[in-house]
């Protein structure tokens, strides 16, 4: 089922999956990393946005943190997220980031949020 969000259609590329298939007027551009809200913070002293990005493959992971290319995400609330697994409530953005090198556990790493992408990119 695609969600709507930023004029984009979203949608799992699988139950389990923790990618989603981003649309554009019905067709594909690409498959891009889904992660969570609970994932944002900001730095207090220069305001800068940082968002946490989770990997099913820790060797998608290295490679993509090592890479220091930017990449879009797909932001995600959960209805709770102190019941695991979460489960989706709803996409909510979509951000162009940067890996900034930092793993923050076996399976994440910090970006650092460049912009909001929105349909107006395409």
């Amino acid at each position: 089922m695609a969600h709507s969000v930023s004029g984009f259609d979203l949608a799992y590329t699988s139950r389990t999956s923790w990618k989603a298939e981003r649309r554009y007027a019905g067709r594909p551009i690409d498959v891009v990393p889904v992660t969570w809200t609970k994932g944002r913070r900001q730095d207090p002293d220069t305001r800068e946005v940082f968002q946490e990005v989770w990997y099913q493959s820790t060797e998608e992971m290295h490679e993509r943190n090592q890479s220091r290319e930017p990449f879009v995400v797909a932001v995600a609330a959960a209805k709770d997220y102190s019941r695991h697994p979460h489960e989706f409530d709803g996409f909510r953005a979509l951000f162009e980031v940067v890996p900034t090198g930092r793993i923050l556990s076996e399976n994440s790493i910090e970006t650092k949020v460049l912009r909001r992408v929105t349909s107006r990119d395409v």
